[in-house]
């Protein structure tokens, strides 16, 4: 009998994460219900198995955002034209050039035929439909507006691409900069130099500060580079085994919010992608507790998720969402929580959610652009410093010439 590990929300209203014996995850899901457990994520566990060429292929399968953004939007408009779900599906199906994805399509589409509902299919390829759009789909099919809840994930994905998107734009022109300016150094470090220096040889006692420090870096990018490999390689692992830890991905998490200049930006990311995701969910006839659960499902920032799981228990003994909003000032704004309360108390909670995420998606628009007219004053400055410091290490010799060949 095959195990599983499951995420539920027991009566409480808290988090249960453990594992569970079932002929299958549907048997499993309806034997945890009459626990009391709503589960919200549950997956096969690993089992350790011989080596396998075909596994290790496997795990270079994917769907890209793209795929999926289309495949989203081609089957919202499919099902609201009048196609049939498994008309479109096989459609769409056809129509992949990914053959995993093609491969995944055509499963859901036996799963149709066969009378299983579309978010229990979807439930089984957790490595491509995340669990915003199955708890959508499930609420669709419960409420008889499936073409609405796709065409409203549609337009959340095509925003949330545009968010990701200005992001990679505006750090292209910072990191070719930066890249070329570390080469260019490296090249002055490791060829020019060393070839100018070759006129003071002997003489290396003599040459000024600034000369004998250029040399040292400049000794150690050419016959040391295999240990600055072999550090870097180190640091790089020893920081990504301390992300795999929760102590240390916390520590990043709150690195992440506070950080200069880049933190406002993430905070607002968060924001609006909190706003919208919620929004969406309760506009969608998901209850407000599920779906404050969701919301924190796709945010990858653990004080975030901490934080609306503390809401999320204040809603459970029958609170508000903005009584506990205001212990975490550095996540939620005045204005957020001002908006939020007059939304919950005049029973328009969406509306209100759907305009703060529009407003934070405008917000971090702005918050890239500052942060760009930062970068580069600071970029220049950095380079000005390192430029001067070759030619004090380069002129200045030339200057004492006298001095250092007599």
């Amino acid at each position: 009998m095959p195990t599983f590990s499951y995420k539920a929300i027991d009566h409480t209203g808290q988090i249960v994460e453990a594992e569970e014996n079932g002929d299958s995850a549907e048997s499993l899901v309806k034997k945890l219900a009459g626990m009391r457990l709503s589960v919200i994520e549950i997956k096969p566990k690993k089992q350790l198995s011989s080596f396998s060429f075909s596994k290790i292929g496997s795990l270079f399968q994917r769907v890209s955002g793209k795929e999926l953004k289309y495949f989203y939007v081609n089957l919202a408009t499919l099902i609201n034209a009048g196609c049939t779900l498994k008309t479109s599906i096989a459609a769409l199906s056809e129509q992949s050039d990914n053959k995993y994805f093609q491969k995944v399509l055509f499963e859901i589409d036996k799963d149709i035929t066969s009378g299983k509902a579309l978010s229990d299919s979807l439930a089984k390829h957790p490595r491509v439909f995340n669990q915003l759009f199955i708890t959508l789909v499930k609420s669709g099919e419960e409420g008889g507006m499936l073409d609405q809840i796709l065409m409203r994930y549609s337009m959340y994905i095509e925003n949330q691409e545009k968010i990701k998107s200005r992001i990679r734009g505006a750090m292209v022109l910072p990191g070719i900069i930066s890249i070329v300016a570390v080469g260019v150094v490296i090249g002055l470090l490791t060829y020019v130099f060393p070839t100018f220096m070759q006129m003071f040889a002997g003489k290396e006692h003599l040459l000024p500060a600034p000369t004998k420090f250029v040399i040292k870096v400049s000794d150690i990018l050419r016959f040391s580079y295999h240990w600055i490999f072999a550090a870097l390689f180190s640091l790089g692992m020893a920081i990504y085994m301390t992300l795999q830890t929760k102590l240390g991905w916390k520590v990043f998490c709150i690195i992440q919010l506070r950080m200069p200049l880049f933190g406002v930006l993430f905070r607002k990311v968060y924001l609006a992608r909190f706003a919208q995701t919620l929004g969406a969910l309760i506009k969608s006839g998901v209850p407000t507790l599920r779906a404050i659960h969701t919301t924190g499902e796709t945010i990858p920032n653990v004080i975030v998720t901490d934080a609306l799981r503390v809401i999320s228990s204040c809603v459970e003994r029958g609170g508000a969402m903005t009584a506990e909003m205001r212990n975490y000032p550095l996540l939620f704004p005045n204005m957020v929580i001002l908006m939020i309360s007059v939304g919950e108390s005049t029973g328009t909670i969406d509306t209100m959610l759907e305009k703060v995420g529009s407003y934070f998606e405008a917000e971090v628009q702005d918050a890239i652009s500052a942060i760009l007219s930062a970068i580069e004053p600071i970029m220049t400055v950095v380079m000005g410093v390192v430029v001067l410091v070759l030619a004090l290490s380069m002129f200045l010799p030339l200057f004492d010439i006298g001095k250092t060949f007599s």
